[in-house]
């Protein structure tokens, strides 16, 4: 791919984030989100393993630098969907004494042209759904809310049910489990994010006999919950709990699941019966090219 550099009046230099070390762009990634409406902060180690997990390419990602300091930047992961070339946006941040100059409209100003060069046909993200300058810039730029997506986390209330074989999956069996689902999973809960971190994934299938009726897919690195199923013939017999409670004993910690379609009411309704409380919601967007 063509290396694509802008100097702008102000001496700020816009270009990709390929060959960036992973010290400075965690360095700026948690500075940038110090004070976010919802802080938090990552390792090297958690960064690089959200990367891999997101898809993230670095030479399709743009930062706004001044000097060799980088003060904001688009990171975007990469998939091919149906035939389709689509990216993800798997994080957006500017420093916080560098806001109010319109950092992230510029970012996307210099990346725009390179996506459509190389023929990305839609971009897609999250945001809070209180943080309204993000939403304003995004509706801006040309991005459109498709639905909302609602996290959760807490401490699993732990009542030793045991009617179900748990085991470890060695491999996803895709085309059954997909027929477990109610609803579509988000980016970095996707078939593709799982297949990225598989080997650092804590696998666990809930079995009758020999026959798969649900699964759970943990990331210790994040301390997610990426995926759970069950057969919806197989409800109401406490499956979804013994796989649950099977993490909480090995995470012994409380746990994280992040969004969960708004209208999957009865998944809802199971995390709260678990202990696990929504603490945010956020809006899906999607930009056609």
């Amino acid at each position: 791919m063509a290396s694509f550099v802008v100097l702008k009046n102000d001496e700020m230099i816009f270009h990709s984030l390929q060959n960036i070390p992973i010290s400075a762009l965690a360095a700026t990634f948690n500075h940038a989100f110090s004070d976010y409406l919802v802080p938090f902060h990552l390792s090297e180690a958690q960064l690089e393993n959200k990367l891999l997990s997101d898809g993230v390419r670095l030479e399709l990602s743009a930062g706004a630098f001044e000097g060799d300091h980088l003060i904001g930047f688009i990171l975007h992961g990469f998939d091919v969907v149906d035939g389709r070339r689509i990216l993800y946006n798997a994080g957006t941040g500017v420093i916080p004494e560098k806001r109010g100059q319109k950092i992230t409209a510029r970012l996307f100003e210099f990346i725009l042209p390179v996506l459509r060069a190389e023929h990305i046909k839609s971009v897609q993200l999250e945001v809070i759904h209180g943080n309204q300058p993000a939403i304003k810039t995004y509706q801006s730029i040309g991005f459109k809310v498709v639905r909302q997506l609602d996290c959760f986390k807490g401490a699993v209330e732990i009542k030793n049910i045991s009617n179900v074989d748990i085991r470890e999956l060695g491999t996803y069996n895709w085309p059954l489990m997909r027929t477990f689902w109610d609803w579509q999973p988000s980016w970095q809960n996707s078939v593709t994010a799982l297949e990225n971190v598989k080997s650092t994934n804590i696998s666990i299938g809930a079995f009758d006999g020999e026959n798969l009726i649900g699964y759970l897919l943990y990331n210790p690195v994040s301390n997610r919950i990426q995926q759970f199923a069950v057969d919806s013939r197989q409800r109401g017999r406490g499956v979804g709990r013994q796989l649950f409670e099977y993490i909480a004993r090995i995470a012994n910690k409380d746990l994280v699941l992040i969004n969960v379609d708004h209208n999957a009411t009865e998944t809802a309704a199971f995390l709260l019966s678990l202990g696990l409380k929504p603490y945010v919601s956020q809006y899906e967007m999607v930009m056609e090219l």
